[in-house]
């Protein structure tokens, strides 16, 4: 009898045991998909948020040296971006994008507004990048394989404050868009059209006359990776008058109404192996001395070597006064980037700078370190 008390004892303290076991099991099975689903809801809620509102931005700085008497640290760009989908449905896509540049004097560059009821056709309404020139607008300055954008899209795209018409505005102008793409294949679309309405005058600033600046650009895809392409710019404005001997700019009364047109084209091929890229661009401005011609382009290439390494070169010329019958400017770049990680990239180029006009050629150097996050 006390033998078969002991068995029946034992027997209840394993089984008692076990069920202790077989809950905590379940408790941590429980834990466990619980947390599950706490991640699946966090994350369900971050692809929500980052849906409506997407930060990200870059800093550009470096070092830059010519044997002409510059020698200078600069910090080139400080940008911060915020991107988003207002809404996605059976009326098409509503998007936004605002970025502002903090380097020297900070100011917002991008503030638009794409609303996309279907792939062909799309308004675009804010300030945003003109489509004048594939490099401006289809390349940043850390997408950008070189330290320096070309001489004709900086001169004769308002890249920077070098340029024929006196307009510094980063490539950007305030107005309205109508753009689209046909032909569509698997990650891309044969024919991209674009045409815009500018105001044509300083960034943030209201227009300070009636007239308007018309932009037009159609891309041709035959292939992924290569981009066919065409564009042309009409305006008018009170455009200062350039001195060719000096390089200096006289301002103009706003109240004058002065021509401009730019035209151009090229193309761009960029694959895993590399890239090669060439644009022409030439346009009239007038001022109160004469109609100034110009004209301008570049070929440009560069191969991936290795992991992390590409090596490039341009040729790149800038003619400010084609009637002048001399070429003022002609870059000879040649570079290498190291990019060791994702979003870190150094560029170090090398260019000859050959200058006519009377004007002493350079050799410069430029160092340049992004980070993009």
């Amino acid at each position: 009898m006390r033998k078969l008390f002991v068995a029946a004892l034992a027997l209840l303290i394993c089984g008692f045991a076990q069920a202790q076991n077989d809950n905590s099991q379940k408790t941590l099975e429980e834990r466990v998909a619980s947390l599950e689903n706490t991640v699946k809801t966090r994350t369900a809620s971050w692809d929500k948020i980052s849906r409506y509102i997407s930060p990200s931005g870059y800093v550009v700085g470096g070092y830059n040296w010519n044997d002409a008497g510059t020698s200078t640290f600069k910090i080139n760009h400080v940008n911060i971006t915020f991107v988003g989908n207002l809404y996605k449905g059976d009326y098409g896509t509503v998007d936004y994008k605002v970025q502002a540049a903090f380097a020297g004097t900070p100011k917002l560059i991008d503030a638009f507004i794409t609303y996309k009821p279907i792939k062909e056709f799309g308004i675009k309404f804010g300030q945003f990048k003109s489509p004048l020139t594939f490099e401006n607008s289809e390349r940043s300055p850390v997408s950008l394989e070189f330290a320096n954008y070309a001489l004709a899209v900086q001169r004769l795209a308002r890249m920077s404050e070098q340029d024929v018409c006196g307009l510094s505005n980063a490539g950007r102008d305030l107005g309205f868009e109508f753009l689209g793409s046909a032909l569509h294949r698997d990650g891309f679309s044969i024919i991209n059209y674009e045409l815009a309405v500018f105001n044509g005058y300083k960034l943030n600033t209201t227009d300070d006359n009636k007239s308007k600046d018309i932009v037009g650009r159609l891309i041709i895809n035959p292939i992924k990776p290569l981009s066919v392409f065409g564009y042309f710019q009409r305006g008018e404005g009170a455009y200062p008058t350039f001195y060719d001997a000096t390089q200096t700019y006289e301002p103009q009364d706003a109240s004058k109404y002065l021509q401009m047109y730019r035209y151009g084209g090229g193309f761009d091929y960029t694959d895993y192996r590399g890239f090669v890229r060439s644009e022409f661009i030439a346009g009239k401005t007038d001022n109160l001395l004469k109609t100034m011609n110009s004209a301008g382009g570049y070929f440009a290439a560069g191969a991936n070597i290795a992991n992390h390494w590409q090596v490039v070169a341009r040729y790149d010329y800038m003619d400010e006064d084609v009637d002048s019958k001399k070429i003022n400017e002609m870059d000879y770049t040649a570079g290498i980037t190291y990019a060791p990680l994702k979003n870190v990239d150094l560029k170090l180029n090398y260019t000859y700078r050959q200058l006519n006009g009377g004007f002493q050629d350079k050799n410069c150097i430029y160092l340049q370190l992004s980070y993009k996050f």
